[in-house]
């Protein structure tokens, strides 16, 4: 079960100087999220940025880092796998906290309550879009937040007070569905194990190509006295990733498709491996929470830029099942 306890560590970034040094390889923890209650799986990804100065300077608790490097046909690095275990998490957590002063505490809690507020306010306004929809959120910069700004060069296109919000259309079957991302993957409409195309959904990315009235949205702000306000434009065309859940009698399958992106990732997983889809060279993470296990399989399909991966508990689909139906949509051209 990948997850982050810890909300607040670009805080402690902000709060702890970090020394100068080449962050050309910076380590990008982007942390797959997998909840399960009243058997629905909500997926999620998580950036969390923490420089190579951060790990070495304030803590020795990452030193065994584990690492895997996936390369494709040629032998070119195409992803890369860092194991943080939620252990060495919470010590790290600990070990930075104690350096901090009461302040920063402070400073560090009111931060996390607003994250809090604005994912709340977030996940509200895109509830109430229409499927297929997006919105423009503009937020009141806080006055630390107006001061870091000042010394921040931005594009028209992506403005640091504006965040971008997208309610994907839900399909209910592979035939539905195959017009829309047909032209860049394929997927079955059943999968090893008897699991059945349930329901699908195609996410596009953030649609900051499109010029909002940054100035008009502050106004209404201000108006409504409130420390947001928001817009609809129009959705992206470029295609992002997509969701498919798979059921059978035991439960739920997910398998996930979306364009790779650069760097690598981080998980919490208790164990990381490497095996082999077809000729790919995949990631295998098994997680065990209160004693029972789940997978997560991913891997970079040769010859394109798209990042597959298959995910099950372990009471839905075994180890060994996971590898097969990865296999299986693998084959598929």
């Amino acid at each position: 079960m990948d997850k982050i306890p810890f909300d607040g560590m670009q805080d402690m970034l902000r709060a702890k100087p970090v020394p100068k040094v080449d962050v050309k390889h910076k380590v990008m923890a982007a942390i797959r999220a997998k909840e399960n209650k009243e058997e629905k799986v909500v997926k999620k990804k998580i950036g969390l940025l923490v420089t190579v100065g951060m790990l070495v300077g304030a803590s020795s608790v990452w030193a065994g880092v584990e690492m895997i490097q996936l390369k494709n046909e040629k032998g070119e690095v195409v992803f890369e796998l860092s194991q943080h275990k939620l252990q060495e998490q919470q010590q790290m957590f600990q070990q930075l906290s104690q350096q901090l002063s009461p302040e920063d505490q402070a400073k560090m809690e009111e931060r996390r309550k607003k994250r809090e507020y604005i994912g709340t306010v977030r996940t509200e306004i895109m509830n109430g879009l229409k499927p297929g929809t997006s919105a423009a959120i503009y937020w009141k910069p806080t006055k630390e937040q107006g001061e870091d700004q000042k010394n921040i060069i931005y594009t028209k296109k992506k403005h640091p007070d504006i965040m971008v919000v997208s309610k994907p259309i839900v399909y209910k079957s592979w035939k539905d569905m195959e017009p829309i991302v047909g032209k860049v993957f394929t997927l079955p409409s059943e999968i090893h194990g008897g699991f059945r195309f349930l329901e699908g959904e195609v996410n596009y990315e953030e649609n900051y190509e499109y010029d909002v009235d940054v100035e008009e949205l502050k106004a209404k702000a201000v108006k409504d006295n409130k420390e947001y306000a928001f817009t609809e434009i129009p959705l992206s065309n470029k295609f992002s990733y997509t969701n498919v859940a798979y059921q059978s009698e035991k439960g739920k399958v997910w398998v996930e498709v979306r364009i790779a992106e650069e760097g690598g990732s981080g998980t919490s997983a208790d164990v990381i491996e490497k095996v082999m889809i077809g000729n790919n060279e995949a990631a295998l993470m098994t997680h065990t929470f209160e004693g029972e296990n789940s997978y997560w399989l991913i891997w970079i399909k040769n010859g394109t830029d798209l990042e597959y991966s298959v995910q099950a508990d372990e009471k839905v689909a075994s180890k060994d099942e996971v590898i097969k139906i990865a296999k299986q949509i693998n084959e598929i051209k």
